[in-house]
């Protein structure tokens, strides 16, 4: 693809996932990293713009990512929430996505702003190490998704 992948496409969902895959053994850190790491996450990203609602068959994309030992497990793309468990949901407005993912606002800023949602709560303080590591090996996946080939949809 010569200009890029469509952000939140299936095709770039498809290839972040294989890039930040291959990154486990590329890059030493990220492997030791990613290695300890088992997570079942839903994120909900709302407000769509109108070539990815097409796309996705509706104005909003649910994205559930299993994760065991950095190894991913489940990649599942759909309108709805899935029916499987999850550890946690997060959600946002595709604007926020969007500019979480260009490096506009970094994610622990949109947290505290509550432009993003994590839910339940309750679990993220519950486990303060999990989720002082969920938000490192976060963030080093996000910097590696951005080495991806992206182009955005108009957002009207």
């Amino acid at each position: 693809m010569s200009e890029g992948y469509q952000f939140l496409s299936p095709e770039w969902v498809r290839e972040v996932t294989k890039v930040v895959q291959g990154a486990r053994s590329t890059d030493k850190d990220f492997g030791k990293l990613a290695q300890g790491f088992s997570l079942t996450l839903v994120y909900l990203i709302t407000e769509l713009p109108k070539a990815l609602g097409e796309l996705h068959n509706g104005q909003q994309l649910v994205v559930l990512v299993q994760l065991d030992k950095g190894m991913v497990k489940k990649l599942w793309l759909g309108p709805e929430l899935p029916s499987d468990k999850y550890d946690f949901m997060i959600s946002s407005w595709y604007s926020v996505a969007k500019r979480i993912f260009l490096g506009k606002i970094n994610p622990a800023t949109a947290f505290i702003d509550r432009k993003i949602v994590v839910e339940p709560l309750k679990r993220v303080y519950q486990r303060p190490r999990f989720t002082a590591k969920a938000i490192v090996t976060g963030n080093a996946m996000l910097k590696i998704a951005r080495q991806v080939p992206t182009v955005f949809p108009s957002e009207s």
